[in-house]
């Protein structure tokens, strides 16, 4: 009998983003990943180096938010929070659950952080001006990740259960008074 060839990287790529994404980080094992993949635990290993490692190559940051961060400044306030609303049960959402409970391993904190800034902070500061625009773009992102945080992963029930374009115009709004209010006085 010959033997079978063994799980290819991209096969177990593909079983972990499963498993972190449904799972979480702390309860995904690198064991359940090679099951999942149909392989020994030492071939993940050996492909990725760590658990950790693989959890960053197998969670991709939304390719959705930089094309809304793309658009037109003056509605973008509406458009993040309308985003959140309706990815709240897309792979985005739980590709930044999966990403949040792993959130206390520095290498992952690394990885949030640079995700938000490249993704949120650099294109956004670049295009609003003032003299504050990074303060201004951090503070924004601040707002987006709070609104994600209290609808995607606690779903806070009072804000799942409200009207939707109340929640779009009035978090909307107060985003948008940021990235277009003049800089304070300071």
């Amino acid at each position: 009998m010959r033997p079978q060839n063994p799980p290819s990287r991209d096969s177990i790529h593909r079983a972990a983003t499963e498993l972190f994404v449904r799972d979480g980080f702390a309860s995904t094992t690198v064991r359940a990943i090679a099951a999942a993949a149909g392989c020994d635990p030492a071939l993940v290993i050996r492909h990725f180096g760590s658990k950790e490692a693989l959890f960053l190559a197998a969670v991709p940051v939304s390719q959705e938010l930089p094309r809304i961060l793309a658009g037109p400044i003056d509605s973008l306030g509406r458009k993040l929070v309308q985003f959140v609303l309706d990815a709240s049960d897309t792979a985005a959402a739980g590709v930044y659950r999966a990403m949040l409970t792993a959130s206390d391993r520095p290498e992952i904190k690394d990885r949030l952080r640079a995700s938000m800034h490249d993704v949120f902070v650099a294109p956004l500061a670049g295009r609003i001006g003032g003299t504050h625009p990074e303060l201004r773009a951090r503070l924004a992102a601040a707002q987006f990740t709070g609104l994600i945080n209290a609808y995607w992963l606690v779903a806070d029930p009072v804000l799942t259960r409200a009207d939707r374009q109340a929640i779009v115009a009035l978090y909307g709004d107060a985003i948008q008074r940021l990235l277009d209010s003049d800089d304070p006085a300071v």
